[in-house]
């Protein structure tokens, strides 16, 4: 029976510091299907996008540096790959915004954003 979840079959690189993604949010994704790639650091993740290494999706540590924040956000909306920044659940950031945490409300925003219906917009 195919998955009626959105990210069922995408690979969704996760870009930040390993406890970045909580095990509650892995397991949430992973039940729903996705396929998960890290999560790695920022010079590992320039490195796998410019050897073009191929993703369905990225999810993005908000508290990398803003230069390579900037450059992954030109590099992923030149090729049209769907992204979010995001924040740990555990973070010092400021509310709102994605959060990476095992909660199915999280879980669906950042779903929703990534693969809903209007793919043209780019976070």
């Amino acid at each position: 029976m195919k998955s009626l979840s959105p990210v069922a079959g995408k690979t969704i690189l996760i870009i930040g510091e390993a406890s970045f993604l909580s095990s509650g949010a892995r397991d949430a994704l992973i039940a729903r299907k996705a396929l998960l790639a890290g999560p790695v650091v920022v010079s590992s993740a320039m490195e796998c996008l410019s050897e073009g290494l191929i993703f369905d999706a990225v999810i993005i540590d908000v508290t990398i540096s803003d230069e390579a924040m900037l450059w992954m956000n030109e590099w992923l909306e030149t090729r049209r790959i769907p992204f979010i920044f995001a924040h740990g659940e555990g973070s010092n950031t400021p509310r709102g915004g994605f959060v990476v945490s095992g909660r199915p409300s999280d879980i669906e925003a950042m779903i929703s954003a990534l693969f809903g219906p209007d793919s043209s917009y780019y976070h």
